[in-house]
């Protein structure tokens, strides 16, 4: 982690009994997770396979919930570092437990805090890579998540897509790149915003439920203040007829 970059002072709770422990065998990792709240799902997995990563890196992981994507990044690249921000203190909470319970504190920082304080946390351009899963559903369309915790991590109520653009941009130096997933059929509003941010596009790939099926998600790398080149990458089906 960068000199300049301080780790915040943390109260964490105590996990309490309802939490759940799983295994990534692929990875070789132990999940704690809520067992009513918010549970990662195969968009993290999906999005961790997708970044590319340096030797050394420094990576931002914003909205970190449990921790899984800066712990499956940590276990597949043991040299980069990772700063995993996460507001919801119940989650930081288990976010940590969780770096602690897979011997990765060597590699992976925990920061509970507001988006809003980024420039606070972190001095501008000290990261090499963003990743971030964000919170996608619309406050107003659709029912929230009965859980609160749950309904935070999934719904644009604590922060939106132009908040995370903007975040990714401050942490970023010139180069510096950011990988997201989102919903395909928001892609235009993604796209539209990395380019108004200078976050350009340079590799996309659609993941679909089955070969018949339209689009569900998409992950998308963009690299602040580069030129508009992108390269369209063969789509992924979950489930192959």
């Amino acid at each position: 982690m960068p000199q300049n970059v301080k780790k915040s002072e943390l109260h964490l709770p105590e996990i309490s009994p309802e939490v759940t422990e799983s295994c990534l065998r692929d990875h070789d990792i132990k999940i704690l997770q809520p067992r009513h709240g918010y549970r990662f799902s195969v968009d993290s997995l999906l999005l961790a396979d997708f970044v590319r990563l340096r030797k050394y890196d420094h990576i931002l992981d914003i909205g970190t919930g449990c921790g899984v994507i800066s712990l499956v990044l940590a276990k597949k690249h043991s040299n980069v570092k990772i700063a995993a921000l996460e507001i919801q203190k119940s989650l930081a909470g288990i976010a940590e437990k969780n770096i602690r319970l897979n011997h990765l504190d060597g590699q992976i920082a925990l920061y509970e805090s507001d988006l809003n304080r980024i420039s606070e946390i972190f001095s501008a351009g000290i990261f090499d890579h963003v990743v971030t899963n964000p919170p996608y559903r619309s406050p107003v369309s659709g029912r929230l998540c009965k859980n609160s915790q749950e309904a935070f991590a999934r719904h644009e109520i604590l922060t939106d897509l132009d908040q995370i653009l903007s975040a990714a941009r401050h942490a970023l130096h010139p180069g510096g790149r950011v990988s997201l997933i989102y919903p395909a059929d928001r892609a235009a509003r993604l796209l539209a915003g990395m380019h108004e941010l200078s976050l350009e596009p340079k590799r996309l790939r659609m993941i679909h439920p089955d070969p018949n099926l339209p689009a569900r998600l998409i992950l998308v790398e963009g690299c602040k203040d580069a030129g508009e080149e992108l390269r369209v990458l063969p789509p992924i089906f979950l489930n192959r007829c």
